[in-house]
């Protein structure tokens, strides 16, 4: 929701930021497209980019039809759009009420720019509250979660320092936390970013402690119900001489692990991981089945049991716990036209679910639409053996499995073996020494490096865009194509 009250010229720059990290090339007409705006408008967009980032590209090269950037190694995507979110009076206004910092004279000196433009960005702000139904009786009155919520929105945006803690002691007790639930559940792997999330998250509820933090019941008694929420009780318990916390933070600590992405030690892993959760959060809610069964024949799905849509689904469905999911940050997802048709019958089933089962819900519009780009990615899976090892690289679950299954369309059987274990950057690729099979390394390219081939070892960087006309080139060119599609 916050998305659509930052400032339009900082939304195109994030996201091209966003497709040039991962992709390192866009299609400048359909990018414009997607973004709604002129090409001179994305070309101006693209050099203001460049410029302002000049210190973290590696290289830079416009084409007639493409852009192409390249990011210095070692830049983390969060550092790049934290500073171009930075640049959003939007989130710089909304930053300064939590901090008790809200008269227009007061922003004024704070920004250096004039009263009126201060009005202007005041009003965004209160129309933001205004929506969410935060004014009353000409006060501001902001629940603790959704306040939790968007200080941690902050966080991910533009670095938001409030309530950081300086004892050492706080950020080994969250660490030690964090360890022991990857430990407990199926060797989980949450990465930097998403630690650093958890541990912001837990750093506010020490701050906020002294105001209430009040959930509704069956709120409750459905986290009650989690495996997960278990692990974090445990795990609290061993720490609770160091995190001060109020008696409701438990539920939202869950929260905070709850809506964190993570990979597991390998795809066995994963999977248990997953029919766990996936059991525990839609099995065991009949209106979730009820979901599922509209929204397969909407999207033109034959396998119920598809495990990328299912997958899919609960990435969606476990963040709605408790209303948490409107302010989760998250990158930007834009969609085709063909996908924007699919995402407007998906909203539809989705606010007549909402209805019919009287739930209060407030959609994030973005995690619907990563959830309609996940559903273009569903593909049938194949079976296939040994020759070749092959080795996928990938910090999203999601594109792991894709990458396995599409290449598995391609490759002819007992030809190539898919290593198991979840690889999220290249460092953690075993040394090719104790490796008997030559090593082919399908790495994702924003985890891409040069200067790591060898004769024994192929690195192929690859992307979402184009991932099957490059997978079935990639099998063409290691003569693992299947016969009848050579």
């Amino acid at each position: 929701m916050l998305e659509k009250y930052i400032e339009r010229n900082i939304f195109r720059k994030v996201y091209l930021c966003e497709q040039l990290f991962e992709f390192q090339e866009i299609d400048i007409e359909q990018t414009a497209i997607s973004l709604g705006v002129t090409t001179p408008t994305i070309l101006h967009d693209l050099e203001s980019l460049a410029e302002c980032l000049e210190y973290c590209i590696k290289e830079k090269i416009r084409e007639k039809h493409k852009y192409k950037l390249i990011f210095k190694r070692g830049i983390a995507l969060s550092e790049l759009t934290q500073f171009l979110y930075g640049q959003s009076y939007f989130l710089k206004f909304l930053s300064y009420y939590f901090k008790g910092i809200f008269t227009s004279t007061e922003l004024a000196d704070l920004e250096f720019i004039s009263l009126s433009k201060v009005y202007t960005i005041k009003k965004s702000v209160l129309d933001f509250f205004k929506e969410n139904d935060y004014l009353k009786n000409k006060e501001i009155i902001i629940p603790e979660f959704d306040s939790r919520n968007i200080l941690l929105a902050l966080v991910r945006y533009i670095n938001w320092e409030g309530y950081e803690s300086k004892n050492p002691h706080v950020e080994e007790a969250c660490n030690e936390l964090i360890d022991y639930v990857e430990t407990h559940f199926f060797k989980r792997r949450y990465s930097e970013d998403e630690k650093s999330f958890i541990i912001r998250g837990i750093e506010i509820a020490i701050g906020r402690k002294t105001f209430p933090l009040e959930l509704k019941e069956e709120d409750k008694k459905s986290a009650e119900t989690k495996p997960l929420f278990q692990l974090v009780c445990q795990g609290l318990e061993e720490q609770k001489g160091m995190l001060h916390l109020q008696e409701e933070d438990i539920y939202y600590i869950f929260s905070l692990f709850n809506s964190r992405n993570y990979t597991n030690e390998n795809m066995e892993l994963l999977r248990k991981d997953f029919e766990v959760v996936y059991k525990n959060f839609v099995l065991n809610d009949l209106s979730l089945n009820e979901l599922i069964l509209q929204i397969l024949p909407v999207a033109e799905i034959d396998d119920a049991d598809n495990f990328i849509f299912k997958q899919s689904f609960l990435q969606f469905v476990r963040t709605l716990w408790a209303d948490g999911q409107v302010f989760l940050p998250e990158r930007i997802y834009l969609l085709s036209e063909k996908e924007q048709l699919l995402y407007r019958k998906i909203v539809e089933v989705l606010d007549d679910w909402k209805k019919k089962n009287q739930i209060h819900l407030r959609w994030n519009d973005n995690f619907i639409r990563k959830f309609v780009k996940s559903l273009s990615l569903i593909t049938r899976e194949q079976m296939i053996q040994q020759e070749i090892e092959i080795f996928v690289v990938s910090e999203s679950s999601v594109k792991q499995f894709f990458y396995r299954t599409q290449f598995h369309l391609y490759a002819e059987e007992d030809m190539a073996e898919i290593n198991p274990i979840l690889f999220r950057s290249l460092e953690e690729l075993p040394d090719e020494c104790l490796c008997s099979k030559k090593r082919v390394v399908l790495c994702d390219a924003a985890s891409y490096q040069t200067g790591l081939e060898t004769e024994k070892t192929k690195v192929y960087p690859i992307s979402l865009k184009g991932a099957n006309i490059l997978l079935y080139r990639i099998a063409q060119e290691l003569h693992l194509l299947k016969k009848h599609i050579s």
